[in-house]
């Protein structure tokens, strides 16, 4: 468990959102299959080769998408993307496109580059299955799976080629910036799409340090003179891809919703603090994140400095070249900062300030409406860090807390004394919970108050699913997930299919038509729960349980009181 030595800093990291562990895009809490391994046989061994794309084409920078040319014609579910057509595949009432580039392999010269668009092909390509996962460790202890070659999105469509303008809802996954696979079956937009008449999309963008290392050695190469938020930039231009083509798969690039969970929520407020996103993201969900980043200062001396003096480059008489050399296996393992977790309160790999794709941090930008100002939507989850707790007694927790705030334990223990708990672990997950996730999203809707655009906050509590015996339910971190998507079939139950049962269509139900009417029209009240404009002091919240519910106020002395100790 990575610690922080001081509260000051847990509060600008506050809900980091580096969630950890195998399983859904890092939402290992969700309990689906492995995200890190595609489904097309295709996962590289840790060989740090890469790939070329499926079609045989050396994929390069291409100049203007009518240089694109080709005789394919469009028509059924052959679609023209600007860069080639694409054939998708029939899929319980919507066609699903998997698979298809949107930037060119950031292999060789294009490691630690921003992202390129791919080469034009003029045959139509098969879109059937989803492209590797970016490199990353299967588990903390490895081995590295996916590819360094992994910018594809995957797309589902009620209607390819018709007029109907839906909107387009493009989902970012978690997984601490390291871990996650877009193609996850939980995130599978089948239907999502089919049921709420929108475009889905999935992503997928460089991760750990080959998405996020900032460092000296890098920026005289990159083009913006600084190096980092490779990942980010991936993302900025999956929404690129995702405005010129939305189109011709019946979406409006004139109406895209960008939402994330966990890492992907941090993402999702990174790029609204990117000034290229503007025009691009029309609306904003962010599920269990932040909206604040480091410094670069911070950054580099926390994060890109460790690892350096940690790779096997550090020493040699070409420091850079060795980075470009190394495998992309070496790349990876070379982590000095830890698996990913949940309840830990630390933060490694993450978008960051660097001046020039983040010009300042998101949260400064909301509190100075000088964001990319649209609709947005934020929450957490109840009991966030449940799933990824360690046993503790009351010592046990005690001593963690002192460990962890030094001289303010005293202060922090006050105000979560064991006593008021049912174990030490309950204490934690409460403590952590707040600190990481629930109060950030206070701090988030109260910073995007600064601009002009209507601000939503949820409080999900929903923990009526089916457990095996012995299971305790909690309203974890990434829980919501399975009812956003509605895949409850990536949800293992002991070797058999999960018993959904009518609190979980409920549930289901309620979040698909709240993100989807939300990502129509920019309010996600429904029939079922009318969701309260968020107003600073006042807080109100809808509450995301069976029934649901709305409020003010979501853990306000606790919220109050790490905000008061960060000089709030």
């Amino acid at each position: 468990m990575v610690i922080l030595g001081s509260v000051a800093t847990a509060w600008l990291l506050i809900g980091c959102g580096d969630d950890g562990g195998a399983g859904a895009g890092g939402s290992s809490d969700a309990g689906t299959t492995d995200a890190t391994a595609p489904t097309d046989g295709t996962t590289t061994a840790a060989d740090g080769t890469g790939s070329s794309d499926d079609d045989g084409s050396e994929l390069t920078d291409t100049g203007p998408v009518d240089e694109c040319e080709t005789m394919v014609q469009p028509g059924g579910t052959v679609v023209l993307t600007e860069h080639g057509p694409v054939d998708g595949v029939d899929h319980e009432g919507v066609v699903a496109y998997l698979g298809v580039p949107f930037a060119a392999p950031p292999v060789g010269e294009l490691r630690w580059q921003p992202p390129q668009d791919p080469a034009c092909w003029t045959e139509t390509r098969l879109a059937d299955e989803p492209g590797p996962g970016c490199a990353q460790l299967e588990s903390e202890d490895g081995p590295v799976v996916g590819d360094e070659d992994c910018l594809h999105l995957n797309l589902w469509t009620p209607g390819p080629g018709d007029d109907a303008m839906r909107p387009v809802m493009v989902f970012i996954h978690g997984g601490g910036h390291a871990l996650g696979y877009g193609a996850d079956p939980l995130f599978d937009g089948t239907r999502l799409a089919r049921e709420h008449d929108v475009v889905v999309v999935t992503i997928d963008y460089r991760l750990g340090a080959l998405g996020y290392l900032a460092h000296d050695l890098l920026d005289a190469r990159d083009p913006r003179g600084v190096s980092g938020n490779y990942g980010l930039l991936d993302q900025l231009h999956a929404l690129r891809w995702v405005s010129r083509n939305a189109a011709a798969f019946g979406g409006d690039p004139g109406n895209v919703t960008v939402f994330g969970e966990s890492a992907g929520a941090v993402s999702t407020c990174a790029v609204l603090g990117a000034p290229e996103a503007e025009g691009l993201v029309h609306r904003a969900i962010v599920q269990s994140g932040t909206c604040s980043q480091r410094s670069s200062a911070q950054y580099r001396g926390q994060v890109g400095d460790p690892w350096m003096d940690a790779s096997t480059c550090t020493g040699t008489a070409d420091p850079l070249q060795c980075l470009l050399e190394l495998p992309f296996a070496a790349v990876v393992e070379a982590e000095p900062t830890g698996y990913p977790s949940v309840s830990a309160l630390g933060q490694a790999w993450s978008p960051y300030v660097d001046g020039v794709t983040l010009p300042a941090s998101t949260d400064d930008q909301m509190a100075a409406g000088e964001h990319v100002d649209v609709p947005f939507v934020v929450g957490a989850n109840a009991e966030e860090t449940a799933s990824d707790s360690i046993p503790l007694d009351d010592a046990q927790y005690e001593a963690l807390v002192a460990a962890t705030f030094g001289p303010l334990a005293p202060l922090v223990l006050a105000q979560y004394p064991v006593s008021d708990y049912d174990s030490g672990t309950a204490a934690w997950i409460a403590l952590s919970s707040d600190l990481k996730f629930i109060c950030s999203a206070r701090h988030a809707a109260e910073a995007a108050t600064g601009g002009s655009s209507a601000v939503y906050r949820y409080h999900f509590s929903y923990d009526g699913y089916t457990t095996g015996p012995m299971v305790e339910p909690a309203a974890f971190h990434g829980l919501e997930l399975v009812y956003v998507f509605g895949n409850f079939d990536a949800v293992p139950f002991g070797g058999l299919p999960y018993p959904i049962n009518a609190d979980d269509e409920a549930m289901a139900m309620l979040l698909g038509e709240a993100w989807t009417t939300f990502a129509r029209t920019g309010d996600p009240s429904t029939a079922a729960l009318a969701w309260p404009p968020y107003e600073a002091g006042v807080d109100p919240y809808a509450g995301l349980d069976t029934p649901p519910l709305t409020g003010a106020g979501v853990r306000t002395e606790q919220c109050d009181f790490w905000s008061s100790l960060a000089g709030g």
